[in-house]
């Protein structure tokens, strides 16, 4: 048998050392491709192709045409034919809507529709892991447009090899090394002309700033704009530890979350900004900057109160000895229930966060604590799930007991003020079960048990 060529030889290698050296794969997962037909998620599906017998992989192909260019169709019925020359199933669907959501980019919209398909085509076929085509390439673009634009150590990190369920097994690989892949396979991949639209800030810094840069200051920029992003993704994970570890969050009786002052001035100062910002992101608020020094300045002082303002109706301020972070709720009677995507994503902005939901059959390490996330049974939950607010006479069945019990006196308990419960979301099934008071507590009838195998994840996250 002909030995391969060498650029194809090249690349699977690469392929291969990311998977083993970032630790992609434990074996034998089922592997979602999101292949659009374009050079690299192309190579991607090729190049797992021939990797998944020795990764025991499972493989399935998923395309989404966005039907926002000529040519689109196309596209999708490409992928049909190269997932069926490998023998390989395929799920290719076409958006039913194109007009962007209410508040979001087209360009956001695309990403948060082709996210939405992609769980919930990982969920149908029982999927752990979506692979999608990001190469080095990629990784150098994100990083310098967001150094451009502002950001912070986190966003200097760039696109993570492994989140969630999404694994990048091409990260390492650079973009011309997928072209010469398909050019020595004689696959003729898809070419999308808005990759050429000045219009697009990526595009400008793909095709203008980052070619520039590489010509006359630095041949291997893209190399070194991806390991600085290995550097500090590592650094930002081990100093977001050792913050969380010094100064953990706690919930404050009255709604929200708080830290005592006294442990965030005995820190030093960039320690105290990370713990100010994780308080922040547990009531779903991304903070900037400025935000983050005015709140640091007031903890430091000498003041024994003090409030800074944040975004809607967030605030942060020193109440008896401690930094409370919460948000005041909403009028009385101004919301109604909000259907979840599930899975997807989902803005409830009567609460100020964005929901995102996704079922899996990866059994969790460790179970959420119920705060900002919970995991339930999936098969236990009535669809479709709901967020709305507490209403006099509720019941549910907290976690681990075996009786059920009012809302208000749950409240009671967890030393929530009246003020602060209609601000409280509750996740209710479409049997009426509350399922999960948001911040709190999920009910035991919905828990994870040992018999468990498809896990419905929730969680809020600020905009």
């Amino acid at each position: 048998m002909s030995q391969e060529p060498r650029a194809v030889r090249d690349f699977v290698a690469t392929v291969r050392r990311t998977i083993d050296e970032r630790a992609l794969f434990k074996g034998g997962e089922r592997t979602l491709l999101a292949v659009s037909g374009g050079p690299d998620s192309l190579a991607l599906l090729h190049v797992f192709a021939r990797l998944s017998t020795q990764y025991d992989l499972d493989l399935h192909v998923a395309h989404f045409d966005h039907r926002l260019r000529e040519g689109s169709g196309a596209d999708a019925a490409f992928v049909a034919r190269q997932a069926a020359a490998l023998g390989l199933p395929a799920t290719v669907r076409a958006a039913e809507e194109i007009t962007p959501i209410p508040g979001r980019s087209p360009e956001e919209t695309a990403r948060d529709r082709r996210r939405a398909f992609l769980q919930e085509v990982a969920e149908g076929i029982g999927a752990v892991r979506i692979a999608t085509g990001h190469t080095m390439d990629d990784q150098s673009e994100t990083i310098l447009m967001r150094m451009l634009f502002g950001t912070g150590p986190r966003g200097l990190g760039g696109i993570s090899p492994l989140r969630w369920w999404y694994v990048r097994p091409l990260i390492d690989a650079r973009r011309e090394q997928t072209v010469a892949f398909c050019r020595a396979l004689r696959l003729r991949p898809r070419i999308d002309p808005t990759n050429d639209d000045p219009a697009f800030r990526r595009n400008v810094i793909r095709n203008e700033t980052i070619p520039f840069l590489a010509s006359t200051l630095n041949a291997g920029l893209t190399e070194s704009i991806a390991r600085l992003g290995d550097i500090l993704r590592d650094e930002d994970n081990y100093l977001h530890g050792l913050a969380l570890s010094q100064a953990p969050p706690e919930p404050n009786p009255s709604g929200g979350s708080r830290l005592p002052v006294e442990a965030i001035r005995r820190l030093p100062v960039p320690i105290q900004r990370r713990a100010i910002r994780y308080l922040f992101s547990v009531e779903g608020f991304e903070a900037g900057a400025l935000q983050t020094e005015a709140v640091r300045r007031l903890v430091v002082s000498d003041k024994t109160s003090g409030q800074v303002d944040l975004s809607g109706p967030l605030s942060a301020r020193l109440e008896y000895g401690f930094l409370l972070v919460s948000r005041a709720p909403s009028p009385a009677g101004s919301a109604i229930p909000v259907e979840l995507a599930v899975p997807g994503e989902t803005d409830l902005p009567t609460w100020g966060v964005r929901a995102r939901t996704w079922i899996s059959a990866e059994r969790p390490a460790s179970l959420a604590d119920g705060r900002r996330q919970c995991v339930l049974d999936a098969d236990r939950v009535a669809f479709p799930l709901r967020v709305r607010r507490w209403r006099s006479g509720d019941r549910f069945r907290p976690l681990g007991m075996s009786r059920q019990k009012k809302v208000g006196d749950f409240f009671t308990d967890e030393k929530v003020s009246r003020t602060m419960r209609a601000g409280v979301p509750l996740v209710v099934g479409d049997d009426g079960t509350i399922c999960w008071i948001a911040g709190h507590r999920i009910d035991d009838r919905v828990k994870v048990t040992l018999r468990t195998a498809r896990f419905l994840w929730i969680e809020f996250e600020g905009d």
